[in-house]
């Protein structure tokens, strides 16, 4: 073992704001810098942030500017010789941790800082108060690094399937079709989970809603949980309006130790993965699992050497209630599992800060683990659409002997062998509902999708016809396996009718 080459977390911050008048909002790079000064405080490791080597800043949704590293290194009086800011994916946390541990395995980097925040909600108190945020906008010219890949094709695009609730409401229905479900024992296993992840929110200080609900609050539809998209209410929506900032202060075990920094403060990274299914929606093989998160999760524990059973807590990515369950069942989880699927509340309830929140669930794997010493955790995530699973593991404790990822190759061979079905661009008559979803406008679906097979097998994508009766049908039955009608209408778009 050669202490230069051996990555370890010695900090983690967080931060949350909740503003209610003008004075109080902050913008991204403030809550930034806050989380950065509290990882290098929580390490006792100050002086390490003017001396980073390698800054890398998750992407910002709810400002921009030019070049955020740059923004967040003066900041912190920082010059790092590598600064990247990744695409928009919620997978970008987990690459960053992983890169910084191949850079200090490489002996290119002693210092690294991960950092990254949202400030939705202070745009909003903004707009309340019936003034903009002064701060500067800037448009973003810095090359971006991590997976660029579009989220959506062009026949997605042209349908309007591009808002997650929707899209994510399609794996929904799709996963109760094939659990064999009533829409009633479903409903009930959505509100259980969301009220499950919500106890747990309610004992994390950073969470966003730290109240406890019970089941009946997530499915019961009123002024404050109006319905999103069939079978989802607002409560059960991934919460991206909030404040939060988070930061992971990672260096060579060497550097730590010339740091004095307490080794009680050490937080290993013993395994990462990431793998991608098929990448676009409509071209999946199935819509109800995510073969590839299974992938992602084998390679982190063939890295740290480990079984899922030896893993003691889990984060599993939860910006819809579908995610958590559909990666429960790639890896074998039992229901009846007694390991929570969250550590911090999950993003209905601790929030959703746009790309960052697996870095919130680092940062509190690692205040576990600290109490807990020996003990290992897991952190998922997924970027777009389920179209790609990121995993970290991490422990405290055994120091690892070295960092040194997996090779791929044999674990995504099953996974390049799956092909998409055959994609009809223009169907006409009969078809048969895969999977749908119905969205609503105030009270009343306002709109549908549905994914569809032809008599041939042939998928195809159609918006429903502006017909109230079917959509109504949507927002209050089964519709998957019924039979309707589709065809081309004169824009170029699909609709279908029941």
């Amino acid at each position: 073992m050669d202490p230069e080459r051996i990555p370890v977390i010695v900090g983690v911050g967080q931060t949350v704001n909740r503003p209610k008048a003008m004075e109080e909002i902050r913008e991204p790079a403030d809550l930034i810098e806050a989380s950065a000064r509290r990882a290098a405080e929580d390490g006792s490791a100050e002086g390490a942030l003017a001396e980073i080597d390698m800054l890398g800043v998750v992407n910002i949704l709810s400002w921009s500017y030019e070049d955020p590293p740059a923004v967040v290194a003066e900041r912190l009086g920082a010059r790092p010789g590598i600064q990247w800011y990744t695409g928009v994916g919620a997978c970008g946390p987990q690459w960053f941790l992983a890169e910084a541990a191949d850079k200090i395995a490489e002996g290119d980097v002693k210092v690294a800082l991960i950092c990254g925040a949202e400030s939705y909600a202070s745009r909003s108190t903004a707009r309340k108060c019936g003034e903009r945020p002064p701060w500067k906008r800037e448009p973003g010219t810095l090359d971006l690094v991590g997976d660029l890949r579009p989220s959506s094709t062009p026949i997605e695009e042209m349908h309007g399937l591009i808002v997650p609730s929707d899209i994510y409401a399609l794996f929904e229905n799709a996963r109760r079709y094939e659990k064999g479900q009533t829409l009633e024992e479903h409903s009930r296993e959505i509100a259980d989970i969301c009220a499950e992840m919500g106890r747990v929110a309610a004992q994390n200080p950073y969470a966003w809603f730290r109240q406890e609900r019970t089941p009946e609050d997530f499915r019961t539809i009123s002024d404050r949980n109006r319905m999103v998209a069939v079978p989802y209410t607002k409560l059960m929506c991934s919460m991206i309006f909030t404040d939060q900032s988070a930061a992971v202060l990672m260096m060579s075990l060497a550097e730590a130790g010339r740091r004095k920094i307490p080794e009680e403060k050490y937080v290993f990274p013993v395994g990462f993965g990431e793998a991608s299914d098929l990448w676009y929606v409509t071209h999946r093989k199935n819509m109800h699992d995510s073969p590839c998160a299974k992938t992602a999760v084998d390679m982190a524990l063939a890295q740290a050497g480990n079984d899922l059973d030896e893993v003691d807590f889990l984060d599993l990515y939860s910006c819809f209630p579908c995610v958590p369950r559909i990666v429960r069942d790639a890896l074998e989880i039992e229901p009846t599992d007694p390991r929570p699927l969250t550590v911090t509340g999950g993003m209905s309830n601790f929030g959703g800060p746009g790309n960052n929140y697996s870095l919130h669930a680092v940062c509190r794997i690692a205040e576990i683990l600290r109490e807990q010493p020996g003990k290992q955790g897991l952190v998922h995530s997924v970027s777009w659409f389920l179209s790609k699973n990121a995993v970290g593991l991490y422990r405290t404790g055994t120091c690892p002997e070295e960092w040194k990822r997996v090779d791929k190759g044999p674990f995504l061979k099953e996974l390049e062998a799956v092909q998409a079905p055959e994609i009809i661009e223009a169907p006409e008559g009969e078809a048969t509902v895969e999977t749908y979803t119905a969205g609503y406008y105030g009270v009343e679906p306002g709109y549908g999708f549905v994914l569809g097979r032809t008599p041939s097998g042939a998928r195809f994508l159609a918006r429903v016809e502006d017909d109230p009766d079917t959509l109504a049908v949507m927002a209050a039955e089964e519709v998957i396996g019924r039979k309707g009608k589709v065809r081309q209408s004169p824009a170029g778009t699909n609709l279908f009718s029941l």
